[in-house]
Formats: structure tokens, C-alpha cells, sequence
């Protein structure tokens, strides 16, 4: 009787409701989906089928749309999830509609799917022969079918691109990889034979695409030249160089044509072009420099000589000053302002190496009430030693002015050495899930080269990211940096834009920006020679909400300045204490959540911050910070 009724019901649903093309036409109102039933599934839960349907069911977060049932998308489903158990080694598995049940208004369903999953295929045995070119752990490395995986047969030829590709790398374009696949009940034995033959030479190379962009310049970029052995690598590297120079939209380095019999290969280079010239103009949010407006002109081929050339402008005020979210508080003061021009010679006297000529104007007040003016004029040279790592080292001529200062030199004129080290191994840049980051910074200036200020700087960061199964991400950050005076500077003291100060959106959130650390008498920030920033922060999609490009994160952030190692001690790192056991010295704490909106750019960040030990002039339970892009 049962099964009676089902089966009316089905057949009711197939002949009163016509394709959803025709419902649509003919008006006819389309009934929701109540509820999906699947049965018979044993390796993968409900939850993770069903997020392969287009077809959903009802939710009491689906208040304004609920699902509706269309035949067209649920005999889809049934074939996405028949290919997701094909692709997880379920080579028989059957999946089928049991029934559709109505209600007897006709306003909803409930579906029942069946699923039959059969013997799950693996692989059991993987072999190599046929070469002793590379070793058999380094082909195994990014292979899909290897002992104990799920088989599935169109894999076969994904491993067998990937094997080539390992040999490409080598020159051996000629190469020859035959799979063996011998199945014996649910265990599947691959072995690859594999034939090197010998390397192809790179023999001739074809520019196309370039108009105004000189062929010279093209070539200058590539890290092959004829008679080299083909590599992919070079090929990789060559690409990303072409895109570095900002010259072109579109870069494709390709074979042309192989001898196989002479061992040489023809590469193409082929290029689109982009405009020469540009204006670009930008905004952004931020707490340390407040709300930012900046525009740039440049020229990335300037005359036709492969030079670069650009003029960028940024001016940042506060627009709420103090949490106090008023119109009334709106300020339109300065808080940052730069200017500068840069002319670029890339490949300088035939290396790979840029120099550069550039000046600047500075107008910081982002410590108030101080404000710090400083002009220079740079030369400099970049060095890009792999995709990963570089180092930039520049000497500048700088006229610096202080305002609002107290015990200190007024004006000076600096001779600066600046050395930047960097590594980069993220995933993305403006949203990083992945990799990692290492920076070290020192500065010299004084002594040898002159000038009336004699100082020098360290400072190095650590950051890392790791993608957690759940798609959360979890970063951490360690920042440190030591500065100090030397000769004629020691009775001076240290200048304030060389001094350290934490606090803030920045560094530790939950306390004021710049307030953490020693005091004038005004209460005012004096910045400290010492700087220790800790950083632990969870990434998360939220639900419901990360489809629309929303997220969450929780954070732990530490940190503060000194004016010297010997102040800082082990019972200053304690997580809590009482405020009046508290003091400017010692290393503060910050926890709190963050919401986050994900752009093009890099998320827009809201975070509440609540400081777990407070110094009795911190008179506030929280802080909000807002600004554009990760704290890092």
C-alpha cells in the first residue's frame, strides 16, 4: 500500500508538473522542497552529498526563498553525485530518484535518493622503470594515483601530464610515458614505463605581439638563450619576468616546433601589450595613517629606452579621531602625507640587477602632537635573487624638520644606508592562506658617511599562514627591532622617526594607537630603542555569510617598547595581572574578534579589541579598529 502511494505520487509529480521551462511559462507555481533523504550511503555523510545538488532543501535560515523542486535539476544531481563517487574510486556505484512525495496540497516534496555504492576501487601497487633520471620518491611527488589512493581511470592521464612535466624540467622533451593499469578485483597495479631519450637545446626563439615595446627589451627578460637546455623552470621564470616588467597583459612562452632527431626545440614568445602610460588613483581605510587618498602617473616604458618612470601622491587624515563615530568629529587635519618620484633602470649595465633615482617629501603626524618633516634624494639597487627572495640597498641625502619635540634636535641633515632583505613564499598577497613571509631591515646612517645624525636600526619580522581542513586559516607574526645612537648622537638622543611604537589596529589591538610604552608627562607617546610585537590570529568563514564574502576572526596580539634590553624582565610577559600591579613596562595583551569583508584589494577589517592588562592611565575597557587589508 505503501509502496503504492509512493509510486502514485511519483507519477503525479511527472505528469501535473510540466518542464520548469514550461512551468515558468504557464505561471504555474513550482512547490518548495521540504525535505532530502539519502539512503544507502556509507562512505560519505548526508551533508557532504548534498553539498554537490543544486537542488536544496528547506532551512529555518530560508526565510524569503525557499528551494523549489525542478525534475531537470535533481536528474542532475543524481548524475553529479554518480560522478562523485566515480571520482572517489566507487567505479559501480549507482545512484538513483527512489520517489517524490507530495503533500496532498501540491506545495511541497519530499525527495528520497538511493545510493549504491559498490566495492571502492584503491590503487595497491605503484611501480617505475625505464629511467634513472630521477629518482622514483621525486615522480611520486604530486602524483594523484599512489598506493592506497581511490582509483579513477581519467586520473591516469592527469599523473601522466604531471610525469612529463617532471621531465621537462630537464630538457627532455622527447620523452615517452606509457601507463600500465592491471585491475584485479578492487585493487588496481600501475607501472609507467618511461623512455628519456635525450635533452632537447633551445634553438630558436620568436618574438610576436610587441608594437611600440622594443624587441631588445623583450629578449633582456628571458632566462634562456640558445644552445641552453630547455627547462620549464626558465620558461616559468622568463613568463614572470615578462610580466614584471609591466609591459604586457598577456605573456605565452611555448614550443613552436621539436626535433626530436637533432634534439633542439623552437620557442615562440608571444606577448600583448598593455597602455605605456597611466594614471591610477586609489582610497583606503586604516587606523595608523587614518583614511587614505592617493594618485599615481607613470610611464612603464618611458621614450622607448625599457626605462620606468612614476610620480605617486598620498594624503591621509583621520575621519573619527578617537572612536568618537560623530559627524561632529570629523576631522579633515593631516595625519600623513608623501610625495614621490622614482626613474627606474632595469638591467642595469647588463645585469639583473634596477637602480634607481628618486626623491621625497614626508609630512608625518601620525604621533601627535609631533610632526616630522623630511626631503631626500635616493639612489638605489634591487636585486631579485629567485621568485621568492630579494634584497634592495639604497643610500639617500635627507634634510629631516621636527615640530612639537622636546629635548631634541630641531633639524639635521642625514646620510643614510638601508639594506632590506626579503622572502616570500605566500599564496596571495593582499589575503595569504598559506606560506611565508620573512623581512629584515637595517639602517645606517651617520659616522663614515656624514651627516649630524648617527644611528643605526635592525628589525625583522616572521610570518606564517596554514589552511586548516575547516577552510579557516591560522597566521602568526613575530616582529622585532633594536635602534640606537652612536657618537655624537648619544647626548641628542634618538630621533622620534627612528624610535619604535606599538599599540594599535597594527600591532596590539585593543589599545590606542602609538600608546603603549614610555610617557612624557603629558602623557603623551615617546616611542622606545626596543620593539617585541606577537601576533596569533584564526581566520573563518562565517556561516551563511561567507558566500557573500564575509568572515570572522579571533585574535591574541601582544607586544610593547622600551627604551632599553635591560628593562624588560620575565615576570613583565605574565598574561594578566591587577591594574595596580601593572606598569608602562610590561608587555601588554589584547584579545578580541574581528569581522572581515573580502575585496579585490583585501578584506575591509572591523576588529574589537579588549586589552587583558591594563596600566592605570588605559581608562577604557575596549578599542575599535578599522582598516583595509590583514594586520599582516
Amino acid at each position: 500500500m505503501i509502496a503504492a502511494a509512493a509510486l502514485s505520487a511519483t507519477v503525479l509529480a511527472g505528469a501535473f508538473f510540466p518542464r520548469a521551462g514550461e512551468a515558468a511559462d504557464f505561471g504555474i507555481t513550482l512547490p518548495k522542497v521540504k525535505r532530502i533523504d539519502i539512503v544507502g550511503n556509507k562512505s560519505f555523510p548526508a551533508k557532504v552529498l548534498k553539498k554537490h545538488m543544486r537542488t536544496g532543501e528547506a532551512h529555518f535560515y530560508k526565510i524569503f526563498r525557499q528551494p523549489e523542486y525542478r525534475r531537470d535539476f535533481l536528474r542532475r544531481d543524481v548524475e553529479a553525485l554518480a560522478s562523485f563517487y566515480h571520482a572517489n574510486g566507487f567505479l559501480a556505484a549507482r545512484v538513483k530518484i527512489d520517489t517524490v512525495m507530495m503533500n496532498t496540497q501540491g506545495s511541497w516534496v519530499k525527495i528520497r535518493i538511493g545510493v549504491n555504492e559498490g566495492p571502492r576501487t584503491t590503487v595497491r601497487m605503484l611501480a617505475f622503470s625505464g629511467q634513472s633520471l630521477i629518482p622514483d620518491s621525486k615522480l611520486r611527488e604530486g602524483l594523484r594515483l599512489v598506493e592506497g589512493a581511490p582509483f579513477t581511470p581519467n586520473l591516469v592521464e592527469v599523473d601522466r601530464y604531471a610525469l612529463f612535466n617532471k621531465f621537462f624540467e630537464h630538457g627532455y622533451l622527447g620523452a615517452t610515458i606509457t601507463a600500465e593499469v592491471k585491475t584485479d578485483s578492487a585493487k588496481v597495479s600501475i607501472a609507467w614505463r618511461i623512455t628519456t631519450r635525450e635533452p632537447v637545446a633551445i634553438n630558436r626563439v620568436r618574438v610576436e605581439g610587441n608594437r611600440k615595446v622594443k624587441e631588445k627589451y623583450v629578449r633582456r627578460e628571458l632566462t634562456f638563450k640558445r644552445g641552453e637546455l630547455f627547462g620549464t623552470k626558465k620558461v616559468l621564470d622568463s613568463t614572470q619576468n615578462l610580466y614584471d616588467t609591466g609591459y604586457f597583459t598577456s605573456v605565452e612562452i611555448k614550443p613552436e616546433s621539436l626535433y626530436v632527431d637533432r634534439r633542439v626545440v623552437d620557442l615562440s614568445v608571444q606577448v600583448r601589450e598593455r597602455r605605456m602610460g597611466y594614471i591610477e588613483g586609489g582610497f583606503g581605510v586604516g587606523n595608523v595613517q587614518g583614511n587614505q587618498i592617493s594618485a599615481e602617473w607613470g610611464q612603464r616604458d618611458l621614450f622607448g629606452l625599457g626605462l620606468a618612470f612614476d610620480v605617486k601622491s598620498s594624503y591621509a587624515f583621520q575621519l573619527f579621531p578617537n572612536n568618537q563615530f560623530s559627524v561632529k568629529k570629523i576631522d579633515f587635519r593631516s595625519k600623513f602625507m608623501r610625495h614621490q618620484g622614482q626613474l627606474d633602470f632595469p638591467h642595469f649595465l647588463g645585469t639583473w640587477n634596477t637602480f634607481s633615482l628618486g626623491a621625497f617629501y614626508v609630512r608625518d603626524a601620525t604621533v601627535a602632537p609631533i610632526i616630522v618633516k623630511d626631503r631626500a634624494l635616493t639612489v638605489s639597487l634591487f636585486r631579485r635573487f629567485t621568485r621568492q627572495t630579494s634584497l634592495i640597498g639604497s643610500y639617500s641625502i635627507e634634510r629631516v624638520q621636527r615640530f612639537e619635540v622636546e629635548e631634541e634636535r630641531l633639524r639635521s641633515r642625514r646620510r643614510a644606508l638601508d639594506a632590506i632583505f626579503t622572502r616570500d613564499s605566500r599564496d596571495s598577497y593582499f589575503n595569504p592562506s598559506r606560506g611565508m613571509y620573512i623581512t629584515g631591515e637595517g639602517i645606517y646612517t651617520g659616522g663614515f658617511l656624514g651627516g649630524e645624525d648617527y644611528l643605526y636600526s635592525l628589525v625583522g619580522a616572521v610570518q606564517r599562514y596554514a589552511k586548516l581542513p575547516t577552510g579557516s586559516v591560522f597566521a602568526y607574526r613575530v616582529r622585532g627591532g633594536y635602534a640606537d645612537t652612536f657618537g655624537r648622537s648619544n647626548a641628542t638622543g634618538l630621533p622620534v622617526e627612528n624610535r619604535f611604537f606599538a599599540g594599535g589596529g597594527n600591532s596590539v589591538r585593543g589599545f590606542k594607537e602609538n600608546s603603549l610604552g614610555p610617557l612624557n608627562s603629558a602623557f603623551q607617546p615617546l616611542g622606545g630603542r626596543v620593539l617585541l610585537l606577537t601576533n596569533v590570529e584564526l581566520r573563518f568563514p562565517l556561516p551563511l555569510l561567507s558566500k557573500f564574502n564575509f568572515g570572522g576572526a579571533f585574535f591574541l596580539d601582544g607586544g610593547n617598547v622600551w627604551n632599553s634590553v635591560n628593562e624588560i624582565g620575565i615576570r613583565d610577559f605574565r598574561m594578566a595581572a591587577r591594574t595596580k600591579d601593572t606598569t608602562r613596562k610590561d608587555y601588554m595583551y589584547g584579545t578580541g574578534f574581528g569581522l572581515r569583508y573580502y575585496t579585490p584589494v583585501g578584506p575591509i577589517r572591523v576588529d574589537v579589541g579588549f586589552p587583558l592588562k591594563r596600566p592605570p592611565q588605559v581608562d577604557y575597557d575596549y578599542w575599535v579598529h578599522i582598516s583595509l587589508g590583514q594586520i599582516f
